[in-house]
């Protein structure tokens, strides 16, 4: 299976106060939101429809799981910095204009994760993707990661039409840590306040991306820096 591939299952899932500034702190956190994607594990095995590109209407597991293709949840979540400033503040005491500085701490939007959970840590015979749809993007965002001489960990714009072959790469990589694989984003590539919506995530044989192993998908939505 390839790119255009991916194009196609998208669409089957529904397409798919004056303050002076300071200086931002090191640490960045992360919100926790709840999964935007499910998916019951055990049921990477191929058989679940998921060559047609509607796998994710069949959950059967069976003991022949393919472990590390076998999504079990997809989150997005903002990532955010603490930024520090500066506040005059005046006020009156006993009649007297007192003026004093105040230091005020805010959170601010620092870009965003994507983290597709699986059953087990994943390996160089498969490739992962998470799918999704973006104003900057006329087709889909496909979020890819494989090993190999064939590997690709990159962001891409994939076209709309299946025969194009236009391909554009967006600011982000991923890594993997533990049985996740996690792709940042850094802020400004997707602006904030902007949709991800049809979601959908799937696995399949490396370098042959074919036959899928496993597919989940939903009709949940993430809105960068919320």
């Amino acid at each position: 299976m390839n790119k255009l591939r991916l194009l196609t299952l998208v669409a089957s899932v529904g397409v798919v106060a004056t303050m002076l500034p300071g200086h931002a702190a090191t640490a960045t956190t992360t919100s926790g939101p709840a999964a935007q994607i499910t998916d019951p594990p055990g049921d990477a095995n191929g058989i679940n429809d998921q060559g047609a590109g509607s796998g994710q209407n069949g959950n059967v597991a069976t003991p022949a799981d393919d472990s590390a293709a076998d999504i079990t949840s997809v989150v997005f979540a903002t990532k955010f910095k603490v930024v520090t400033a500066t506040k005059t503040v005046t006020k009156f005491v006993k009649k007297k204009k007192v003026t004093k500085k105040v230091v005020v701490t805010t959170k601010v939007p620092d870009g965003f994760t994507v983290t597709l959970n699986l059953s087990a840590t994943p390996d160089g015979n498969h490739s992962y993707d998470v799918l999704a749809t973006h104003s900057l993007c006329d087709g889909t965002v496909d979020f890819t990661y494989s090993t190999g001489t064939l590997g690709l960990n990159e962001v891409d714009c994939l076209p709309s039409s299946p025969t194009s072959t236009n391909i554009a790469t967006m600011p982000g990589e991923a890594s993997v840590v533990g049985k996740s694989i996690v792709w940042t984003i850094p802020a400004g590539a997707f602006p904030n306040g902007s949709t991800f919506s049809g979601l959908a995530a799937e696995t399949e044989i490396a370098p042959t991306l074919d036959p899928v192993m496993d597919e989940a998908s939903s009709s949940a939505t993430y809105k960068v820096g919320g």
